[in-house]
């Protein structure tokens, strides 16, 4: 079985940069090497089992099938799948209103 490719929504981006840098500038250098690592980690396992994340009940009524991926403690990773590809399209933090996040996805 071919590994899938993953792409990254540049708003999925965004999040994930800002979340890279508040764990850098609130715990350090390791941290954020930390955060790093877990998210290759998290996009390695992703490539060879792309349903692996759970369906998003927040976002089941969309016209795609979401999944979520925990990443670490606080974060998640939302995303589709598409033909060959996974589509990353949001970042989420867990301590935040979950409701909100799903809102704010289109």
């Amino acid at each position: 079985m071919n590994k899938m490719r993953i792409q990254w929504a540049t708003e999925a981006q965004d999040r994930w940069r800002e979340t890279a840098l508040y764990i850098r500038r609130e715990w350090g250098a390791l941290a954020l090497r930390k955060f790093k690592e877990k998210t290759e980690e998290c996009q390695d396992r992703l490539e060879d089992f792309p349903e692996l994340g759970k369906v998003e009940p927040l976002l089941e009524n969309r016209n795609r099938l979401y999944r979520s991926l925990v990443l670490g403690e606080l974060n998640k990773i939302i995303y589709y799948i598409e033909n060959d590809t996974i589509w990353v399209v949001d970042f989420w933090d867990t301590r935040r209103e979950p409701k909100n996040q799903a809102d704010g996805l289109k």
